[in-house]
């Protein structure tokens, strides 16, 4: 063996003797008290997923299909549908994050079209009456106020634009 093979290796031999945690613990002294303090003062930082896996794989991000729970909630066209006690609300939007349930009817988001921060547009798939069909529905919030907007489509009802307020607790 060379005298620098030889140097190599015995550096070598130390730098890993270095790193290796001496088998007394037993002058480490750990407080569990500070340790949760400075856990629950601790500003934690939430990040978005990171899609850079399925995007190496040629796959695209997932979208989300839960109605954002800014919109949760019961929303009414006007106030009787938030207070009947008779079940004549027939105004009344009930959303949660996998439906919107409307007096005869009930939707469940499929394909996201748009989201932001005020808006959530999805293709819904419903049903109600017996029957079941496919709209997109148009969500917005405009001064605290709910805004729902659908598109004509061929063989379905008129599109609608409503304004609903949220109900009280």
């Amino acid at each position: 063996m060379t005298p620098f093979k030889r140097t190599c290796l015995a550096l070598l031999t130390v730098v890993i003797a270095g790193c290796q945690q001496s088998a007394n613990d037993t002058d480490i002294a750990i407080d569990d008290g500070v340790n949760a303090a400075e856990a629950d003062n601790a500003e934690v930082e939430t990040l978005p997923p990171n899609d850079s896996t399925a995007a190496a794989q040629g796959t695209p991000p997932a979208t989300p299909t839960s109605i954002p729970a800014q919109f949760h909630g019961r929303w009414g066209i006007n106030r009787a549908d938030c207070t009947s006690t008779r079940g004549d609300n027939k105004g009344l939007l009930t959303i949660n994050a996998a439906r919107l349930a409307f007096y005869e009817s009930r939707g469940t988001p499929g394909k996201v079209l748009g989201t932001t921060a005020k808006g959530f547009d999805a293709n819904y798939a419903f049903t109600g009456e017996g029957q079941t069909w496919e709209r997109v529905e148009r969500l917005k919030l405009v001064d605290g106020k709910l805004r729902r907007r659908t598109d004509a489509a061929a063989g379905q009802e008129s599109p609608v634009d409503l304004t609903y307020n949220r109900c009280g607790a």
